[in-house]
């Protein structure tokens, strides 16, 4: 705000000149545009969370806070490694502005900073770390869902209820009817626009595939997991939709298994936000078993945060050779696994494979997984891999 005092020397006479009309009319001027430089002078930080880079469905909190900037920049130490480099795990991301002006960085999971134009590394003090952690943890909690057994689900979602679908990837939401399913939940699109809403979801197209959703229902958001394909029969019969299909929430299972399927466990773990953890505190059988999950179900970013960041290039390749694949199964894991020291753990495993115009193809896989120090996590390298894959 602005406060002006005029002297005991302008008198009624004095407001009438020529003088003092010019003054007043800048004065004006002033008032007009000071909320312009107020605004340029807010400092503020924007904090977004989504469940991969690629997600178009965030959650964000803006905190106009002028101190929480200042301590974020004297907190903020750049790494003696001055080359471009890749967050460890994208925790979630932030917009820092200030004077007009916006810088955007990646919060890797250490809490490190990655500025998103150079890639470069900044490190913060842990007193900052920890007053960005307490925020993002609020907001990961709205973002993601609330982790619910089906014994659980099926009583805040019972038969003959309607909830509400959010796709986590694309942000797109439907309504459905539970109408039967003891092993897991047997629903049916609304309405024939929610039909045309999932399988816009679905590119057009019905799939098996594994895609994680949150359930709003009754007042709760729950972590749960959808496949795309009608099947069976439907009691709603004006919605455009030829049968049912089916949503799993932790520990619901399909009909032909007595256990949960992999990659709707996979894709409950990623609507309730808890794959970054399961990456960081996973041993190599249980990052392969996740690796062989989102493979199947195409999952490409979550395969992404397990491999060594280290080459992007060799990463790209890798990449490109997995989603040119037609398929991608596994025949048998080997029990013998070579343990060279507590830094290195290769594991061999025969799969099936199947490039595009070719007959399917069986190859001994290597899972080689390595680690830094005790203290770091496991990552898969590929380069072995990435050679039996491009011959």
């Amino acid at each position: 705000m602005l406060i002006f005092n005029l002297s005991p020397e302008v008198t009624k006479a004095s407001m009438t000149t020529p003088t003092f009309k010019k003054i007043a009319w800048l004065l004006c001027l002033i008032l007009l545009l000071s909320p312009e430089i107020e605004a340029k002078e807010k400092a503020s930080v924007k904090i977004t969370v989504k469940s991969s880079p690629y997600s178009g469905f965030v959650s964000q909190l803006v905190l106009e806070n002028k101190s929480l900037v200042k301590r974020l920049e004297r907190g903020m130490k750049l790494s003696k490694d001055q080359a471009e480099s890749i967050p460890e795990l994208p925790y979630a991301y932030i917009e820092i502005t200030q004077k007009g002006e916006t810088e955007k960085y990646i919060v890797g999971y250490s809490l490190n900073l990655y500025r998103l134009k150079t890639g470069q590394r900044i490190l913060l003090s842990q007193p900052v770390k920890d007053e960005l952690e307490s925020n993002i943890r609020i907001l990961r909690k709205r973002h993601f869902g609330q982790v619910v057994s089906w014994e659980e689900a099926k009583q805040i979602f019972p038969r003959m209820d309607f909830a509400q679908v959010i796709d986590l990837e694309t942000g797109l939401s439907f309504r459905v009817q539970r109408r039967a399913g003891s092993q897991h939940a047997d629903v049916q699109p609304a309405t024939a626009e929610d039909t045309a809403i999932m399988k816009r979801i679905y590119d057009g197209k019905w799939s098996w595939k594994r895609r994680a959703i949150l359930i709003k229902v009754n007042e709760k958001v729950l972590a749960a997991s959808m496949h795309g394909m009608p099947h069976g029969g439907g009691a709603i019969t004006w919605n455009n939709f030829p049968g049912h299909f089916c949503i799993h929430f932790k520990n619901s299972t399909t009909h032909r298994r007595s256990y949960p399927d992999p990659g709707h466990e996979l894709m409950v773990d990623k609507a309730s936000g808890k794959v970054l953890e399961k990456i960081v505190q996973g041993t190599p059988d249980k990052l392969i078993k996740i690796f062989l999950a989102a493979i199947g179900e195409q999952d490409y970013s979550t395969i992404q945060l397990m491999l060594n960041q280290s080459d992007p290039e060799t990463i790209h390749r890798f990449m490109n050779q997995l989603q040119n694949l037609e398929g991608f199964r596994l025949h048998r894991v080997w029990s013998i696994q070579q343990r060279l020291s507590p830094l290195y753990v290769e594991q061999l495993a025969d799969v099936v494979i199947k490039r595009k115009g070719k007959k399917e193809q069986k190859i001994t896989f290597p899972f080689i997984f390595s680690r830094t120090s005790l203290l770091e996590r496991w990552k898969l390298d590929i380069n072995s891999s990435l050679n039996l894959l491009e011959k």
